[in-house]
């Protein structure tokens, strides 16, 4: 099978992360993989042994067999593409990432309307999908990478007896829950560590060590230098960070977050909390210092949990899926006026993005202030996708001519 998958980016994420998993998986079943971003990158060199080539919209392969969108925003480039196949890899419920009511929550929505076949990681996502929008979704579970998470030698040895206690996820997106994770930490006496691939820690909150895009053979150190995990999500797919922290001998603290119970059992595995309850998060923490039985307790049974969930099961699942739906075996047919609503649909959202700014771009080198910004998106995919709307390109052409010419004039000037 000739397969693609559009990606928004390269940069860490564990979005992406799952993505490399299937085409990595795929490519070494013998099958032609492509990673497609919609920005000019082309290098994911965080994913261990990443081999799948990396190209951009305007290098799209033709005779395409299978074209899978992997998030609201790809979609819509998915629908003008042309493809024998096309699919759509739901890994959340991407409107909850948006205000209520912003027109960036409306357009994620729009995405879900497309005649597509449809899969999915996680079992509250396929039902989600299913009443919600009518659809049939096939459920491609996460696995665990037992060659890149597992027990290893901490990145640095204590210095102290403090306990430490690790926090993962993006500072820049407030639905991650990183706020209220450093308040529940402010007056405990441990050591702090945080990871985030997006936005850095407020001046005044505790944090010990701070780590930002991480390569993905690096994070194993981490999770093996820390106690516990904290993570107090509001929004996820699969939830993968808890159980790599399992896969590596650590404790965990989670919010009750959607999917936290595809592998979570409160009090066997993982202590549960509910969201923004940071009293509560701040005494499971405390719970699990002070008691050495339960900290073990839930340290091997998360070691047992994580040794469950294997990828080429999942794989399988994949492949069949694929090839099922490219005989016609499964999945939905697409005929002209539906193909006709797809290109509506995504010709709606290309025309709101040229003429309404959805973007919020936050200082690189700071972190959001704001707590609800409208978009998230890297600046050179902005930059992408600027340059794809026509007039924007011949005026900038336009542009660039009469710089070329008035300098070449004044240095005419300047050698007379």
């Amino acid at each position: 099978m000739k397969i693609a998958y559009l990606i928004p980016a390269c940069g860490v994420s564990g979005g992406v992360a799952v993505v490399c998993q299937h085409a990595n998986r795929l490519l070494r079943r013998g099958h032609e993989v492509y990673l497609m971003t919609e920005t000019h990158e082309r290098s994911i060199d965080w994913f261990p042994n990443q081999k799948v080539p990396v190209i951009n919209l305007n290098d799209y392969p033709e005779d395409m067999d299978a074209l899978i969108a992997t998030g609201w925003s790809t979609s819509f480039n998915v629908a003008q593409l042309p493809a024998q196949k096309k699919f759509y890899f739901v890994q959340s419920d991407e409107t909850r990432f948006h205000p209520e009511g912003s027109i960036a929550q409306y357009l994620s929505a729009m995405s879900y309307l497309f005649n597509f076949n449809y899969f999915t990681e996680a079992r509250w996502i396929q039902r989600w999908l299913t009443d919600n929008f009518m659809h049939e979704v096939e459920l491609v579970p996460n696995g665990l990478d037992e060659d890149i998470f597992h027990p290893a030698k901490p990145l640095e040895a204590k210095k102290n007896k403090k306990p430490r206690v690790l926090l993962e996820g993006a500072i820049g997106l407030p639905y991650k829950g990183m706020r209220e994770a450093f308040a529940a930490l402010s007056d405990l006496d441990v050591e702090v560590w945080c990871i985030s691939s997006f936005g850095r820690p407020l001046p005044g909150w505790k944090c010990d060590r701070f780590f930002e895009q991480v390569p993905m053979t690096q994070m194993r150190m981490i999770y093996s230098s820390c106690d516990v995990l904290l993570k107090l999500s509001r929004v996820e797919g699969f939830f993968g960070p808890p159980m790599e922290m399992m896969a590596c001998g650590g404790a965990v603290v989670v919010s009750k977050v959607s999917g936290y119970d595809e592998y979570i059992v409160d009090g066997y595995n993982a202590l549960v909390v509910e969201p923004n309850d940071v009293p509560a998060a701040r005494a499971a923490i405390s719970r699990i210092l002070s008691d050495n039985e339960l900290k073990n307790n839930l340290i091997n049974n998360g070691l047992a949990t994580a040794s469950k969930w294997k990828w080429e099961p999942s794989i399988n699942t994949l492949e069949n899926y694929l090839q099922a739906v490219l005989t016609e075996k499964r999945g939905r047919l697409n005929p002209i006026a539906r193909q006709k609503v797809d290109r509506g649909i995504s010709l709606i959202y290309t025309t709101v993005a040229a003429v309404i700014p959805l973007t919020y771009v936050p200082d690189p080198l700071s972190y959001f202030h704001e707590p609800n910004p409208q978009l998230i998106e890297p600046l050179d995919r902005i930059y992408y996708r600027l340059r794809r709307i026509s007039f924007l390109r011949q005026f900038a052409e336009f542009a660039s001519r009469i710089y070329k010419k008035l300098k070449y004039m004044k240095n005419k000037v300047l050698i007379r």
